[in-house]
């Protein structure tokens, strides 16, 4: 027995000398391990404020419309900011400082969530935390690229796609876990007290995240020189001329933009239909969100698998049905119990949903040219996420959340159909 335990000890040894996470051999390993630990911590803002935010503002009485700007409004400012952002991002060498910089001012808005209600009357809050919420943007129209500045260039692409998927894959289950932790502690507190005790948990840990984003290494951005003759209003105009001449970028994003229109309809509705319909209780949705993260986990594998012996649009095609069927399945639903097994639909779902938009877009890009058209792609992201939740507040006025929810996944449906015109594969 004792023989087998040292034996035991001995192979763990050296399996911690080998791995790259413990015992990283080079700069890229210790960039990759960096990563790993900023991505879990950005995991728990992602479980906590993200997760309940809606929710706290459905608890407070919010109408739908104003649950649906929640989202919307900040989509809005992104479109009309976010290439002036990466415009004022690529102006610095270090990227990694820049992010940091703008990101302690995006995590300001969280503690400036927690403390709200302390110094805001009740019937006020839902509006000020819109607010609130939607001028963080402001900052993370600049956070945003330079992050993607650093990712392109902390590993090789050789790594990339591997380091990613842990990523992704580590965000999930922190995110999985935490939603489930602050579920549970919500049904514990009083209200709001509860609420406010998320939101400065989510304040406190994910901005620790950019103590080891910090001491990622990557060479100096070389700042590009766009000192043109010209107005201001030319210059802008001269530095999107690529796109608008480029097809394949064209084809994907009229292929896609309906059903990213469709994808955001139901968004406001949902924690309102929960709160109000359901009647679920905090620790449920906790739970909620922990099984459809921890079916996201898996989504990313099948379909990770599954799309190279299928193909892209064959993936995006089967996923974005099976998508559409969570607001039905949510609308149909006769109790809160069900919204269980109704977010792992969610989580197996959206990853193939992921994948394939993702890969998609990217191959309709240009090479050297990756950081414009996907800027491009943000902004029409963002318009339909700006208008799709007004639309799918209205159409809930007019009916009812449920038959909302319902026209919504059948609209999700209806809008595949254009996805004929993209490539089989990347």
């Amino acid at each position: 027995m004792t023989t087998s335990i040292t034996a035991g000890l001995r192979s763990l040894r050296r399996w911690a000398a080998n791995t790259a996470m413990l015992n990283p051999r080079d700069r890229e390993d210790r960039n990759a391990r960096l990563l790993y630990l900023n991505t879990a911590l950005v995991g728990v803002e992602s479980g906590g404020i993200l997760a309940f935010l809606a929710v706290f503002l459905a608890r407070l009485g919010a109408s739908s419309t104003l649950v649906g700007w929640l989202t919307s409004a900040p989509a809005l400012l992104a479109v009309l900011l976010l290439i002036p952002g990466a415009m004022i991002a690529e102006r610095y060498t270090d990227q990694v400082k820049v992010r940091n910089t703008f990101v302690a001012v995006v995590r300001l808005a969280f503690l400036l969530c927690a403390v709200a209600p302390w110094f805001i009357a009740e019937e006020h809050l839902p509006l000020v935390l819109v607010i609130i919420w939607t001028l963080k943007t402001l900052p993370d129209v600049v956070a945003i690229p330079s992050w993607t500045s650093v990712m392109a260039r902390a590993v090789s692409p050789r790594r990339r796609a591997q380091i990613n998927g842990t990523r992704w894959a580590l965000l999930s289950v922190v995110s999985a876990g935490c939603s489930a932790g602050f579920g549970w502690l919500l049904d514990q507190i009083a209200f709001p007290l509860n609420y406010q005790l998320v939101f400065l948990i989510s304040f406190a840990l994910s901005s620790l995240d950019m103590v080891f984003f910090a001491r990622v290494e990557v060479p100096p951005l070389e700042r590009p020189d766009l000192q043109q003759a010209g107005t201001g209003r030319e210059r802008f105009v001269e530095y999107l001329r690529p796109v608008v001449h480029y097809r394949p970028f064209l084809v994907f994003l009229s292929a896609t933009i309906l059903y990213r229109l469709a994808l955001n309809l139901p968004v406001p509705l949902f924690s309102l239909f929960w709160v109000n319909e359901l009647h679920a209780p905090d620790t449920l949705i906790g739970l909620r969100g922990t099984v459809g993260y921890a079916a996201l986990v898996a989504g990313y594998t099948i379909w990770g698998r599954l799309t190279n012996r299928l193909g892209h649009r064959r993936v995006l095609r089967w996923s974005a049905f099976g998508l559409g069927l969570y607001p039905i399945l949510t609308a149909l639903s006769p109790s809160a119990g069900w919204l269980l097994p109704v977010a792992a639909v969610w989580g197996i779902t959206v990853a193939g949903v992921d994948i394939g938009l993702f890969d998609l877009m990217l191959a309709a890009c240009p090479e050297h040219r990756q950081p414009l058209f996907a800027a491009v792609w943000s902004m029409a992201t963002n318009t339909a996420i700006f208008v799709g939740p007004l639309l799918g507040a209205a159409l809930s006025n007019a009916t009812t959340l449920a038959t909302a929810l319902i026209i919504a996944g059948v609209a999700q449906w209806v809008t595949t159909i254009p996805f004929s015109a993209l490539p089989h594969d990347v």
